[in-house]
């Protein structure tokens, strides 16, 4: 069940720290779903209308857990990674448009983000929560499925060409669930509110009076710590990074971001953030970037999505951040005081 708190700060890759008050003080909402923390403040005027407002959110991401889990055997992605090889099956629209927005984003990526991905995430421990580095040779050989299916969009048939391919949406499935969460706001009148799922956050509206969310980004280096702010407007906002979830293995860290090319987890950037008006495309996009590494993430942008924002962070020397960030973010990109002298800021 849901409890309301007062003023708690929600845990998270992003959070809002701040936003300025509005006629009303702010509610917010604290649950756990899709295996995270999650959360809801709402900022309109009144409250009486808050209960439902938490319900319809929570059931957008109760139902979009219980389609694509690839924990829970009886989901509906979990049924469609068991059937029957070259048998196509036709999913839920609920399913198979968050598949065609992976499917699309596959595409235009170049195969950076791969929703089947499935395979190397178990050969590499992480279905397991217990890694394994895997043998040169099983990599080799498991590369080439992760791509052996075919989906047709319009008819939401899925058809798998190999025993081994096993979807998983999970680098979009956070965002997907957002937007119809927002969607469901709006549905029901509210123009300022705040959904947070494991930090990808939708900023609906403004956080009153005229003034932007204020979104912390956090330092890759010490997750317990921001380095940066955005001030957004019913945008939303998700983080890629290796610091989420990992395994070690003989004493090494490996992130859970693969590379879809080699097979090995993504190098180059520490974190990636995106900003945007699609949470799913945000989602999906933050992990895309994080795997292009810094060249081909500003390439992917400035190619095929202008309209989405970023703010790459790369290890510099020591302790220090190199920050690179969207020309348009000039202004509503803030670096903590604290962490000026150790960040590296410039825009493309």
């Amino acid at each position: 069940m849901a409890r309301p708190l007062a003023g708690a700060l929600v845990l998270g890759l992003l959070t809002a720290l701040s936003g300025c008050a509005g006629d009303a003080p702010p509610r917010r909402y604290l649950f756990a779903s899709m295996g995270t923390r999650a959360s809801l403040e709402l900022r309109d005027k009144g409250g009486a209308g808050d209960s439902l407002a938490l319900a319809r959110v929570q059931e957008r991401f109760a139902a979009v857990e219980a389609a694509m889990s690839v924990w829970d055997a009886g989901s509906e992605l979990s049924r469609a990674n068991r059937a029957a090889v070259d048998s196509a099956l036709t999913l839920s629209p609920l399913v198979g448009n968050c598949l065609t927005l992976a499917h699309a984003l596959r595409a235009a990526s170049g195969g950076a983000f791969e929703p089947g991905a499935g395979p190397l995430m178990r050969l590499w421990g992480f279905t397991r929560r217990q890694g394994r580095l895997p043998a040169a040779d099983s990599l080799a050989a498991l590369l080439p499925v992760l791509g052996a299916y075919d989906y047709d969009a319009g008819s939401r048939r899925l058809t798998r060409r190999h025993p081994a391919v096993a979807l998983d949406l999970g680098g979009i499935a956070k965002g997907y669930a957002l937007d119809l969460a927002a969607a469901e706001l709006r549905g029901l009148g509210l123009a300022s509110a705040l959904i947070d799922l494991g930090g990808n956050l939708y900023c609906l509206g403004e956080a009153g009076r005229g003034e932007a969310w204020q979104v912390g980004i956090r330092d890759p280096r010490d997750r317990e710590r921001y380095f940066a702010a955005l001030a957004l407007r019913d945008e939303a906002v998700a983080t890629s990074g290796s610091y989420e979830r990992f395994v070690t293995i003989d004493g090494r860290r490996y992130g859970h971001i693969m590379n879809p090319a080699t097979g090995r987890p993504a190098e180059g950037l520490l974190s990636a953030t995106t900003v945007c008006r699609s949470a799913a495309l945000g989602d999906g996009l933050s992990t895309a970037l994080f795997v292009l590494g810094p060249a081909g993430a500003r390439r992917l942008l400035a190619e095929r999505y202008p309209e989405v924002l970023a703010v790459l962070v790369l290890p510099g020397p020591g302790d220090s951040l190199h920050v690179q960030a969207s020309a348009a973010l000039a202004g509503r990109l803030t670096i903590a005081p604290a962490d000026r002298e150790r960040c590296r800021l410039e825009f493309f």
